[in-house]
């Protein structure tokens, strides 16, 4: 029994602080919580440059030219994407025609539309895992969004959506 008690004694030794070298190296606890690193460790390992669509979908080809010199009254710059499901017939051709027509009744312009091939999604949305990813360039007013997400809601070939308003 005295032999297993000095044979822990000589395996643990101390430093000037009183503790073991294991702990030394261990990440400190804020006291009283379970967090291993203070807040501003996170805030600066999550800094980082704003992502938008366009970015997280590098292979998609440029649409055709659709950049209008058409002022648009109060339009701003927005930035649509959606995902419409791969294996239905010529749901893309259809949403990107009614979006489009859309966009034109509200007196907004067309600047760039890119679709790509279809891909696998992350994860499955609604039970489907294929999907078509639609990105719009256009301008128009903030009140046509309204529409365009009530729009992407009730049709049933779009997946998710989002519409995001491009800083100038």
């Amino acid at each position: 029994m005295h032999e297993e008690v000095n044979t822990l004694a000589e395996n643990t030794t101390t430093t000037a602080e009183g503790t073991t070298p294991a702990e030394n190296s261990a990440p400190e606890r804020a006291e009283g919580t379970n967090q291993r690193y203070e807040r501003g460790d996170r805030a600066e390992r999550s800094a980082g440059p704003r992502v938008t669509a366009t970015d997280l979908l590098p292979e998609l080809g440029e649409g055709e030219g659709l950049a209008s010199d058409k002022e648009v009254s109060n339009g701003r710059a927005y930035e649509v994407t959606y995902i419409v499901q791969a294996n239905v017939a010529n749901a893309v051709e259809e949403t990107q025609e009614r979006v489009k027509t859309l966009i034109e009744e509200a007196d907004g312009a067309l600047d760039n539309v890119r679709v790509s091939e279809a891909r696998r999604l992350a994860y499955p949305i609604d039970k489907k895992s294929d999907g078509v990813y639609v990105v719009i360039n256009a301008r128009f007013s903030k009140d046509l969004t309204f529409e365009l997400d009530r729009y992407f809601k009730l049709e049933e070939r779009v997946l998710r959506h989002v519409i995001l308003r491009e800083d100038a």
